[in-house]
């Protein structure tokens, strides 16, 4: 056989599994890609989890404030009211309400004070963690958009290997070509044609005939006599 013959079917395999290895990157990339978001997505809500602690102290603070603000007016309404007041009992009553009040008032700036060294200790951590996962996030973008230009390159590879392929199928012997293509799609995604050395298949890894050997070592393709693989000598390539 004519060694351009066994050049343009590996430079058809060269290309073919080259597509093949293309096709099969690009099936990776969404999950990849969705696995970046779900990084991201994470981080983001480790970022707002901080962002709520600080939030819920702020509340806390601001209802107390509230509270405080509340009993004020109370005890002021019920000064004034004492003032009018004739019966001891009831001026004594109002007293007492004035009293407690002023304890609730106590306890509520007591946990305001705790509330406010909680809160300046949040938005410390919170900075911290809002620093370190805004840098993350920024990685991850920045990743997420490689993988997205390399998909775009890769369906390009992927459209020109096949715009090309009729170019490379020309002139490959017909029943050669039908040979090559019914192994292509082979389970193991192995190239169709292997080498022989030493009277072994490169693919199955079995020995072959000496019949097989003497037709390769001629410079023909021929059937591995045990996975049908189609097989070739290197050394036919010098000719």
């Amino acid at each position: 056989m004519d060694s351009s013959a066994l050049r343009k079917l590996l430079k058809l395999q060269e290309a073919d599994m080259r597509s093949k290895d293309m096709e099969t990157r690009l099936e990776t990339l969404p999950k990849e890609m969705n696995n970046l978001i779900a990084q991201r997505d994470k981080i983001a809500a480790g970022t707002a989890a901080a962002v709520t602690v600080v939030k819920k102290i702020k509340l806390r603070i601001q209802q107390d404030e509230d509270l405080i603000a509340e009993l004020e007016s109370a005890s002021e309404k019920l000064r004034q009211q004492s003032a009018m007041v004739k019966k001891n009992n009831e001026y004594q009553a109002m007293l007492n309400a004035i009293e407690l009040n002023k304890k609730k008032i106590s306890e509520a700036e007591e946990r305001i004070l705790a509330a406010a060294d909680e809160l300046a200790e949040a938005k410390k951590s919170g900075a911290k963690i809002k620093f370190a996962n805004d840098a993350e996030i920024k990685n991850l973008r920045v990743e997420f958009e490689e993988l997205f230009n390399f998909s775009k390159v890769v369906k390009e590879e992927i459209a020109k290997l096949k715009a090309e392929r009729p170019d490379l199928i020309r002139d490959i012997p017909p029943v050669l070509l039908s040979a090559y293509e019914s192994l292509r799609t082979n389970k193991e995604g192995a190239p169709p044609l292997v080498t022989a050395d030493n009277e072994i298949c490169g693919h199955c890894r079995l020995k072959i005939t000496a019949q097989t050997a003497v037709a390769i070592k001629r410079g023909e393709i021929a059937h591995c006599d045990n996975c049908q693989f189609l097989l070739y000598d290197p050394e036919s390539l010098q000719s």
